[in-house]
């Protein structure tokens, strides 16, 4: 991560890349999204939802790890969904924001280190324009001080402001910044989006949505992220022991 992108993401709240995925990439996710839609029989259980199948090299790919690793330091997943709107979808209106001491919502920055704590990461997978619908997101929010008044907690709030962006950008925001959904806009092509959301590995915020059947035709290496929460194991990191405290 570099240092204007840290000061970008501590100043907004959000980060956006632009084509992280491959061409390939893309087509390759957008096939299992449609066939989960319209055919999901056709696809074995365990890659029926997300992150199971295709979608799984999306948990730990490296641009991801990258930032997370600053952002947050060692994670685990809590969630992991497709969004597909065409025009009249609309999304979830105005939440978060605002100092939080929840630790699943603390947002924090002090001598030059961010921590994140919850954590959301969005594909792309088709072009999104400024108009088109993509997310809203309140910049600078997630550090705010004082209440918001009732007429900004709207989608059609002047400080709301949204991106645009190739097919295959990522944007990854503080689930403590306010952000909203929007009604899709554009006729041409849907807005076809992967959510997925982190945590701090002692943290949980989310019922745990992803099935036993999926993490368990994940390779071991993506595993780990639907790990139970702990932080230290007993005997060192690499012991694979839980710490017991009347040891």
């Amino acid at each position: 991560m570099t240092e204007e992108q840290k000061f970008v993401f501590d100043l907004k709240g959000y980060l956006l890349i632009p084509e992280v995925l491959k061409p390939g990439e893309i087509d390759a996710l957008k096939e299992q999204i449609e066939t989960i839609r319209t055919n999901p029989e056709s696809l074995p259980p365990y890659e029926r939802r997300f992150p199971g199948g295709t979608a799984a090299m999306l948990i730990d790919h490296p641009v991801v790890m990258d930032i997370l690793d600053e952002l947050i330091g060692e994670v685990r997943m809590e969630s992991s969904w497709f969004t597909y709107r065409t025009v009249g979808d609309k999304g979830p209106e105005p939440h978060g924001g605002g100092r939080n001491i929840n630790p699943n919502f603390n947002y924090q920055c002090q001598n030059g280190k961010i921590y994140s704590a919850l954590t959301r990461v969005v594909f792309e997978l088709n072009e999104v324009e400024v108009g088109d619908g993509g997310t809203l997101f309140m910049s600078g929010s997630h550090k705010s001080n004082l209440p918001m008044p009732a007429n900004h907690r709207r989608i059609d709030s002047p400080l709301l402001e949204t991106y645009s962006c190739p097919p295959g950008s990522m944007i990854v925001f503080t689930e403590n910044l306010c952000h909203s959904g929007d009604v899709w806009k554009n006729p041409d092509r849907p807005r076809i989006a992967v959510f997925n959301c982190y945590n701090y590995v002692g943290c949980q915020f989310h019922r745990p949505s992803v099935s036993q059947e999926v993490i368990d035709h994940l390779p071991p290496e993506k595993k780990a992220f639907f790990r139970d929460i702990w932080v230290w194991n007993q005997g060192g990191p690499n012991s694979g022991k839980n710490i017991h405290y009347d040891d």
